[in-house]
């Protein structure tokens, strides 16, 4: 009886902690190899550009994994366009991703960062999300002689919602979090933005209104291949 007892304990105890494992499992791409594709799409479902996210190195220590990050551009015909390399931390399930990640990959390609100051804030996805809880924002701007050549910010960044979705490579449990994002680059705009992340994976799907609450465009996953999701 003893025995049976100290077995099930050690089930259940075991149950548990895998449990606790997999939620460590970050709204992102993170294991070395992994790659998804995310094509745009204007309001008429209409392809205008691809882009591939593909993690090229993982540095493990003890304490947090840092993991290379290339992000390429494609054009509507899929032809490459431009690349750009970040670093990303991945620490227990979070994720956080330097700031001039923000930016579009043409444009970071098109300019010396060096001819400007660049400050901000990085792009971070915690572990564990709820219902209604307030996520952190995260910007960055490039100034030059105290005027802003090149600013992005997405701030009120709220989790609303979890649920099921269906793509064209299949369903997806996400998370849907909300934001508004601020851009600035020859004239600013500003979006309410919907996005829904997967994990393991990252963005599945995000819906892009303007001022007026009228879709404008979204993007959404075409492609991925990720160890031990396939």
């Amino acid at each position: 009886m003893r025995f049976t007892f100290f077995s099930f304990a050690l089930l259940f105890l075991l149950g548990t902690t895998l449990n606790a494992q997999t939620d460590f499992e970050p709204y992102f791409i993170y294991q070395k190899g992994a790659k998804i594709k995310i094509g745009h799409f204007n309001k008429r479902q209409i392809p205008q550009g691809y882009t591939v996210y593909t993690v090229i190195d993982v540095n493990e220590t003890d304490s947090v994994d840092y993991l290379k990050l290339k992000i390429e551009s494609l054009n509507k015909y899929q032809k490459a366009l431009n690349s750009e390399i970040f670093w990303a931390e991945y620490h227990e399930g979070e994720i956080k991703i330097e700031k001039l990640f923000m930016l579009p990959i043409d444009t970071l390609a098109n300019i010396d960062e060096d001819s400007y100051s660049i400050t901000g804030r990085d792009y971070i996805l915690p572990a564990f999300l709820g219902n209604g809880i307030a996520l952190s924002s995260a910007w960055v701007e490039l100034s030059s002689n105290d005027s802003i050549a090149f600013k992005v910010s997405e701030y009120s960044r709220v989790v609303d919602n979890f649920e099921k979705i269906k793509t064209t490579i299949g369903e997806f449990d996400v998370c849907v979090i909300s934001s508004k994002l601020e851009t600035q680059y020859n004239e600013p705009e500003l979006f309410t933005v919907y996005t829904y992340f997967s994990k393991g994976i990252g963005p599945v799907r995000t819906y892009y209104y303007n001022t007026k609450r009228k879709l404008v465009k979204y993007s959404e996953i075409v492609e991925m291949d990720i160890p031990e999701k396939l």
